[in-house]
């Protein structure tokens, strides 16, 4: 009999992601019946998730100093330990899946062999800390164990991207591409890989570079 189990470590999304899982798991549970002992409490839950969601929309644009983002990446570690506790107990008060998911968090997916890794659902090129660089960011997929980016700062005569490779990246964190030219749209695409194949390339993302002085 399959046991229904919730992912524990969220410690592979990017602070994005893991912000809109920490809103998304607070109004789930905020009036969720399901759990009357939950613990942690959604009383100590909470203030964690909403700490760590406001103090990353702080540091999302790019403009925050180091001490915002210390802050940040500490408001992360105790969201990713109180994350863990609060799925820990979901998966052992109960195995009925329909519950376990009515807590906002995600199921542990199922690791099937002998398959190529799924694509990633999105890409976004976003403005870095840095003047003329640019952030690559995209969905983890955590069936791959690398990367392959490709660029695009010109389209040919049909209107499509001329793209270029990157380097392959080992993670969906921390990839920047640089430098860029001021006012020249980029375009950037990304498929994972494992020992099985290559999934099919994202959505094109763009971007419009803002180079400042």
């Amino acid at each position: 009999m399959k046991i229904s189990k919730l992912t524990t470590n969220y410690s592979y999304l990017s602070d994005t992601d893991l912000a809109s899982l920490a809103t998304r798991t607070v109004d789930a549970l905020q009036t969720n019946s399901n759990f009357p002992d939950l613990t942690p409490t959604i009383t100590d839950y909470e203030p964690v998730a909403l700490d760590y969601v406001a103090k990353q929309a702080i540091t999302a644009n790019g403009r925050a100093s180091g001490q915002q983002k210390e802050e940040k990446d500490e408001a992360r570690e105790a969201l990713l330990v109180m994350m863990r506790r609060v799925a820990s107990y979901i998966n052992n008060f109960t195995q009925v899946s329909s519950i376990q998911l009515s807590s906002g968090f995600y199921p542990v997916q199922e690791r099937k062999a002998g398959q190529v890794p799924p694509s990633s659902t999105w890409a976004c090129l976003t403005d870095s800390d840095h003047p003329g660089e640019l952030r690559l960011r995209f969905e983890a997929v955590r069936s791959a164990y690398l990367y392959e980016m490709q660029l695009a700062s010109e389209l040919d005569e049909t209107g499509q991207p001329v793209w270029q490779d990157l380097d392959p990246a080992p993670r969906a964190s921390g990839n920047f591409y640089g430098p860029v030219e001021d006012g020249v749209v980029y375009y950037f695409r990304v498929r994972s890989r494992n020992k099985k194949g290559v999934s099919a390339w994202s959505p094109v993302a763009s971007l419009r570079a803002r180079v400042t002085v």
